[in-house]
């Protein structure tokens, strides 16, 4: 799906808010509620994602939230919005109260012990589009953009070895006349099907089908199909392994770059390890037409304390299409401190280069630096 992807800690905190403080109240059946505060300190380096001369200020972000649901074995609903507002100290003309925007409605039932749905309906509104560009790390200059998006999906196990996953994901993605002379709309449709077999106590493989159509307000449409074999190996009980790869095929042609992941995870006793590789056809926030993107993260995550946390998550981008070819290093330092039960102190660094070539242009480099630290109030209640 465009739009998979690291989210950076600034961006989730209160979207998913409970995370850094979990709730007992969630953990039991019945309803709960979490309401949530952070307020933030931030220094931008290139508020415009310029080349040169870049534009720096010192901000500050307000973000309120609310979540709320319902949990029980059968049915889970849950709901949940943030919003994030921005004064600024030198170029007040940025102040905006909605500068970002997100939504979420959730249901997860198992109507039985085999079965498991899953519909989630989501919103995102940002005056920043480079954070969707989640699968690339492209940079977009700033205009308001929309992602809305449902990933309605299944889960059936067939017998004790066997079991069968299905979704399939839609997306409107709108940016605003700005970067190019019109407003651009993409709508993206995504098939994904998946059958794995238990072949031994470690091993898992299956084939899996992957569908692609992506629709461009005012240009040629784009169906891909890519036909795949997955394998999970458990090298130990604390270490898994996952490789799924295969043949894609884009408007009839074979690319010359298949379709293809993997992943090694590591369970450390406070934390995780894990490096993965991907190899995706996508699209990109300012662009009508779909990129070819090879990606590798490594994310470190550990607990130093009971009440500390840390996180680092360095990331390599490729992407290539008739129109640009760009490589985006990036990296994404975070940590939170629990200073109380509802009362949490974060920081975060983030670090991206990207270097391009635009068709028609000559090569451009774009540097961006953005260092925060927030406090966050998150205060969950059980309703009776």
């Amino acid at each position: 799906m465009a739009g998979h992807g690291y989210i950076p800690y600034w961006l989730r905190v209160v979207f998913v808010a409970g995370v850094l403080i979990p709730s007992a109240a969630q953990a039991q059946t019945g309803y709960y509620l979490t309401p949530s505060l952070s307020i933030a300190e931030v220094y931008d380096d290139n508020l415009f994602y310029t080349q040169s001369p870049r534009t720096h200020d010192l901000f500050t972000r307000i973000s309120p939230g609310l979540k709320a649901g319902y949990q029980s074995a059968p049915l889970t609903v849950e709901g949940s919005y943030a919003f994030d507002s921005e004064v600024y100290s030198q170029h007040s003309e940025l102040t905006t109260p909605l500068v970002r925007q997100r939504g979420l409605i959730e249901l997860k039932a198992t109507p039985t012990q085999v079965l498991t749905l899953l519909l989630p309906v989501s919103y995102y509104q940002s005056r920043t589009p480079t954070e969707l560009n989640l699968t690339t790390g492209l940079a977009v200059a700033r205009v308001r953009a929309e992602r809305y998006t449902t990933n309605p999906g299944f889960t059936y196990r067939l017998d004790p070895l066997t079991t069968a996953k299905g979704d399939y994901t839609y997306s409107k993605d709108l940016l605003a006349a700005g970067i190019t002379a019109g407003a651009i709309t993409i709508d993206t449709h995504i098939v994904n099907l998946a059958l794995d077999r238990r072949l031994s106590p470690r091993d898992t493989v299956g084939p899996g089908y992957l569908g692609r159509r992506y629709e461009f307000s005012g240009f040629p449409a784009l169906t891909s199909h890519a036909f795949t074999l997955g394998w999970s190996h458990e090298l130990t009980a604390l270490t898994t392994f996952m490789l799924r790869g295969g043949p894609r095929l884009t408007e009839g042609t074979v690319d010359r770059l298949p379709e293809a992941s993997a992943s090694i995870r590591h369970k450390l006793q406070s934390g995780e390890l894990s490096l993965a590789y991907a190899s995706v056809l996508t699209t990109v926030f300012g662009l009508t037409n779909s990129v070819k993107s090879q990606s590798i993260t490594a994310t470190a995550t550990t607990e130093l304390l009971s009440t500390l946390r840390l996180s680092v998550v360095p990331a390599f981008y490729r992407i290539s299409s008739d129109i640009i070819k760009a490589t985006v290093y990036a990296m994404n330092l975070e940590t939170s401190y629990q200073l109380t039960k509802t009362l949490a102190l974060g920081a975060a660094y983030q670090f991206s280069l990207q270097q391009g070539t635009p068709s028609g242009q000559r090569e451009v480099e774009i540097l961006h630096n953005v260092f925060l630290i927030r406090l966050i109030v998150i205060y969950p209640v059980r309703v009776d």
